[in-house]
């Protein structure tokens, strides 16, 4: 099919639009990328500034893992190993009490 002058014509004229189309879309990725860029230096500079609410840290190497652990802060056995039997408590001393001391003062030097 042969190229007619009328159609020479007609792309001639819309060529000009044709390269205005190509070189929009050509300058629209990066100039999406540094609109997207300046957006999220806007969000970590207002992240900085303010104080923020903490989030708990999802299961994983960074959190924390609470047990219950006795006030001696020792790890606990395992379920094979048992505590030795501790000595029995000595008797209790009796404990003699004279009413007389403690009760007066001598403050006569």
């Amino acid at each position: 099919m042969p190229i007619l002058p009328i159609d020479l014509q007609t792309l001639f004229s819309q060529s000009a639009q044709v390269g205005k189309e190509q070189a929009a879309l050509k300058e629209a990725s990066p100039q999406a990328q540094s609109l997207q860029g300046a957006q999220l230096v806007q969000k970590s500079e207002a992240r900085d500034t303010t104080v923020n609410e903490t989030t708990r840290p999802e299961e994983g190497p960074e959190q924390v893992k609470d047990r219950a652990r006795s006030g001696t802060g020792r790890r606990k056995r395992g379920p094979g190993s048992r505590k030795p039997p501790s000595p029995p408590d000595p008797p209790a001393r009796k404990v003699l009490s004279d009413p007389a001391l403690g009760r007066h003062l001598d403050i006569t030097g």
